[in-house]
């Protein structure tokens, strides 16, 4: 994607850009990409491609993600996840902004750096399951 800010406009809080706009955005993204899959196909796309960016945002191995798909009976291998970390550098980037500053408006709330991130993970998981 591309933006008429930075990531660090977004760290810094000179920009408000939410995770729930970067989703939106971003499957937008992989709608223009895939204009020919229905739908059912694209929020396979793009949940997987949006998995792999969240899982190098936040610094986990892709390898953990390679089984947990695995597991969900999605056909992929390490060099197709790391094709879609590869082609989605700029969002990783953007993703690690909006975490980074909602760790900082968490730590600024009060809370340490390690309930800062606990916090974090509960609202990700909030956003993504659209609560």
């Amino acid at each position: 994607m591309k933006w008429d800010f930075t990531g660090d406009q977004v760290v810094k809080g000179e920009v408000d850009y939410s995770l729930e706009e970067f989703r939106e955005d971003f499957y937008a993204e992989v709608k223009d990409n895939f204009p020919e899959y229905d739908t059912k196909a694209l929020d396979s796309i793009y949940r997987l491609a949006y998995d792999v960016c969240y899982c190098v945002a936040t610094q986990r191995d892709l390898g953990e993600l390679l089984k947990h798909c695995r597991g969900k009976g999605i056909k992929a291998d390490i060099k197709y996840l790391e094709l879609i970390r590869d082609s989605n550098l700029d969002n990783i980037d953007m993703l690690k902004a909006i975490f980074a500053r909602k760790v900082s408006e968490f730590m600024d709330e009060g809370l340490n750096s390690a309930d800062a991130l606990k916090k974090l993970d509960e609202y990700h998981k909030k956003v993504i399951s659209g609560s």
